[in-house]
């Protein structure tokens, strides 16, 4: 049970730390001027995300997580649309969007090294707890920047901060993984 949900976890891990990478890198190479086309961008993969995702619940099994998942493709779909409406005001939007996912990230982080990064009975399993601290603490600042005027620099302080969350999202992968125990079987809690 508990190597099921690691491997879960792991592919998760892996898959959102090559997105955050890539984000991040789109970000901080992306000039000022191509600042609106990526907006708009943005805005059109919400909106397409949120139509893949809303033909997924209408063609799978209706569980609670189905409904869940259908429940975020609405807010995924609105905030598309949004940013699409809304162009001049969205990077202030999207402060708070990357602020509110960071804490997100930062509170799975820590139920992670609680949860596994603890248990696989690894040396320095805290780190993963500090990290993730710091990792609330740069969504709490980047949430609320009054003090980011320019767009070019509020950008760059969200890639930074994406290429920050997807650093500690490989180090999650790497502290979370068990040891085997030294009577040869692993430690599932059995």
């Amino acid at each position: 049970m508990l190597f099921e949900s690691l491997d879960k976890l792991k592919r998760n891990s892996i898959m959102s730390s090559i997105l955050l990478i890539t984000l991040g890198a789109i970000i901080l190479i992306c000039p000022e001027r191509w600042i609106p086309s990526l907006m708009l961008l943005f805005g059109y993969v919400l909106v397409v995300l949120a139509i893949v995702m809303t033909l997924n619940f209408f063609s799978g099994k209706k569980s609670l997580m189905e409904y869940l998942k259908f429940s975020g493709a609405l807010v995924l779909g609105i905030i598309g649309i949004c940013v699409l409406v809304f162009r001049e005001d969205v990077l202030r939007v999207l402060a708070w969007l990357f602020g509110f996912l960071l804490i997100l990230d930062g509170a799975r982080t820590m139920y992670h090294s609680f949860t596994y990064a603890r248990r696989s009975k690894r040396k320095g399993w805290w780190v993963l707890t500090i990290l993730s601290l710091l990792l609330i603490g740069t969504g709490i600042v980047i949430f609320a920047n009054p003090w980011w005027g320019t767009p070019d620099l509020l950008m760059k302080v969200i890639g930074f901060a994406i290429l920050f969350a997807a650093i500690i999202s490989a180090i999650r992968l790497i502290w979370t993984w068990p040891l085997r125990s030294e009577k040869g079987g692993s430690d599932d809690g059995e």
